[in-house]
């Protein structure tokens, strides 16, 4: 028999699963203090922690089953945050950042999730969605080129998520046409430019794309879920309902 949380689910805050995941995060907070220096020092989050973080199941939280994700509430994505804060705010900061990705993804045609993860789950994204980039609408696609600031973690991904908008005859910038777009790291370059006096672990780096072509498949247009229909057979919209419950938030987030 399986047994519930004190919310009412198995992918719920109180379920075993999540005060399993809270309570690894609590037992590395020693481990992040030590490592802090060498955190601030690098102005990168050290290798060894995002293994950790994969160890420990923190990326499967929003990651659908499909997968081999938990497809748990954003709750226990929070609240795994919060107690990595308390010992590391720059690895905290990333695994935040990059960890939310993986419940984008399954917003984005099915295809975009087998490129990314078909031969390894564990494989991780980085963004920057201010529309900054150049589109140009080609046959089957886009072509993109621009440059996109602050993409914390991205040295630790080998996919990003950038933002730009699609220009049309009738409107050539408008940004009810934004889209996130999906290349993988031999389309872009980490132009390293992150020194800061604040969080300065979190290697937020500038990416930069230049006229390489990003299929339909991987791009996501918000306003197509800002009901949150149109995922709602999928297995994390099933089990967590993300985007039906808060699907204007989520859409304008993104």
């Amino acid at each position: 028999m399986i047994e519930l949380g004190r919310s009412g689910g198995i992918y719920s805050m109180g379920s075993p699963r999540a005060e399993e995941l809270i309570q690894k995060a609590k037992e590395l907070q020693p481990v992040l203090r030590e490592r802090a220096a060498q955190c601030k020092a690098d102005k990168r989050v050290p290798d060894e922690t995002v293994k950790d973080f994969q160890k420990a199941g923190f990326f499967k939280i929003l990651q659908s089953e499909e997968y081999g994700g938990y497809s748990m509430d954003p709750q226990v994505f929070y609240s795994v945050v919060l107690e990595l804060a308390k010992a590391c705010m720059s690895s905290a900061w990333i695994f935040s950042v990059i960890g939310v990705h993986n419940w984008q993804l399954n917003l984005f045609d099915k295809q975009a999730s087998k490129d990314v993860w078909g031969s390894d789950p564990a494989t991780l994204i980085s963004s920057s969605y201010a529309p900054m980039g150049g589109v140009t609408p080609v046959e089957g696609g886009f072509k993109l080129t621009g440059r996109w600031s602050f993409s914390s973690g991205c040295e630790h991904c080998d996919w990003v998520f950038v933002g730009a908008v699609v220009p049309t005859e009738e409107e050539p910038w408008n940004m009810l046409n934004y889209r996130t777009f999906l290349l993988p790291k031999e389309d872009y370059e980490i132009f390293q430019n992150w020194d800061v006096v604040g969080l300065e672990g979190t290697g937020s780096h500038d990416i930069v794309v230049m006229d390489k072509f990003v299929p339909e498949h991987r791009t996501h247009k918000m306003l197509e879920d800002m009901s949150g229909e149109k995922h709602a057979s999928k297995p994390l919209c099933i089990d967590c309902h993300l985007c039906r419950y808060f699907p204007e938030q989520f859409a304008l987030h993104l």
